[in-house]
């Protein structure tokens, strides 16, 4: 039997007439609109290739068919999303609206939350991340209101935490942190340890390479393939975002203990000559720098903040770096030197308390 699988497959590899052929042969006319989409951005992006808008009006003859009221909302949201990939956006506001007027009509609060909780999960992958949190919210408040056992409130629950899991998953590290929230506060709450800490990760993560935090790359440093992330960084970025990336990328390795990371700095350096820097690429290489230990090269950068509070700052980080090293006398050296009265004392303060009370330079 044909499943979904297999017509992703198919598409992957560009064999776009046997997957429409394949399509017809899903047994639920969800997966064939979903099928569809699909293959719908896939033609998009391909030259000679013109039966897009055909692709998309087969979806939408299908999912008018649909006759249960939770299937076809679903079915005309992954049309909307589709459409809103494609920049159609007016008609990915009518589908999505379809979509909607499907979901109030359904009865039961968990199959209506499910629904919701799909709806949204289609709004943040189409780029509408605010519209997608307040469907979440309703699904959630949907859910929390319907009397009906806790096990199945549970349930409901876990199950939008896993879609609000996997729109981060699909989404820029930046949009990714809203979404993995939401779903790590349902996981904790409802004690799903495994799932927690599995999002909790992939948090830090985003925080670690929150420049070029394409999903691609994450899923891949997530697998510990680094090379190859590193090979789609060289492919999608040039310049100091690169330069910026292959930081990022080194940092992570370290948070995983891998020691690789010194190879990946030296091979950043050595590959960023001419590059241009704004001030806030200063600051956040001096950041990333100082977290990595590469405290002589932070504190050239940092050097380089025209910003007196950002550069104080930069300054003290490398400092009280140099303390946890136990190299106070460089530290208290360093430390003297920042530009911010403030920042200077926080800086003095803090290095004293590290070398014990009392201790002077």
């Amino acid at each position: 039997m044909t499943t979904l699988e297999d017509i992703r497959l198919l598409v992957e590899r560009g064999f776009y007439e046997e997957a429409l052929e394949k399509i017809t042969e899903l047994p639920h006319p969800v997966d064939q609109v979903e099928a569809l989409g699909y293959l719908a951005l896939a033609l998009a992006g391909e030259e000679g290739y013109d039966w897009v808008s055909e692709v998309i009006s087969d979806s939408v003859y299908i999912a008018d068919k649909i006759k249960e009221a939770a299937e076809k909302a679903i079915a005309y949201a992954i049309i909307g999303s589709t459409l809103s990939i494609l920049d159609y956006e007016e008609d990915s506001v009518e589908m999505f609206s379809k979509a909607l007027d499907q979901a109030e009509r359904i009865k039961d609060p968990i199959t209506k939350g499910r629904v919701l909780s799909r709806l949204a999960y289609q709004l943040a992958i189409s780029g509408h991340s605010e519209t997608a949190i307040e469907l979440f919210n309703t699904a959630f408040d949907t859910i929390i209101g319907a009397e009906i056992k806790y096990t199945e409130k549970v349930d409901g629950l876990i199950r939008m935490g896993e879609l609000m899991e996997k729109a981060g998953d699909a989404l820029t590290a930046k949009d990714a942190m809203r979404f993995y929230s939401m779903a790590f506060d349902i996981f904790d709450k409802l004690h799903v340890n495994q799932r927690a800490a599995i999002v909790e990760k992939k948090m830090e993560l985003c925080r670690t390479v929150m420049d070029i935090g394409l999903p691609e790359i994450r899923a891949a440093l997530l697998e510990g393939r680094n090379r190859y992330a590193l090979a789609l960084i060289e492919r999608k970025y040039r310049g100091v975002m690169r330069f910026l990336g292959e930081l990022e990328v080194a940092m992570w390795m370290k948070r995983v203990n891998n020691r690789e990371y010194l190879d990946v700095v030296e091979r950043a350096f050595q590959e960023s000559k001419d590059i241009r820097l704004t001030e806030s690429n200063v600051q956040r290489i001096a950041t990333i720098l100082t977290d990595l230990g590469s405290l002589r090269r932070a504190l050239e950068f940092a050097n380089m903040i025209s910003d007196v509070r950002q550069k104080s700052e930069a300054l003290k980080a490398i400092a009280l770096e140099l303390g946890k090293r136990r190299e106070f006398e460089e530290a208290f050296k360093l430390a003297e030197g920042i530009p911010d009265e403030e920042v200077r004392g926080e800086a003095i303060t803090e290095l004293t308390a590290m070398s014990g009370a009392g201790e002077t330079v």
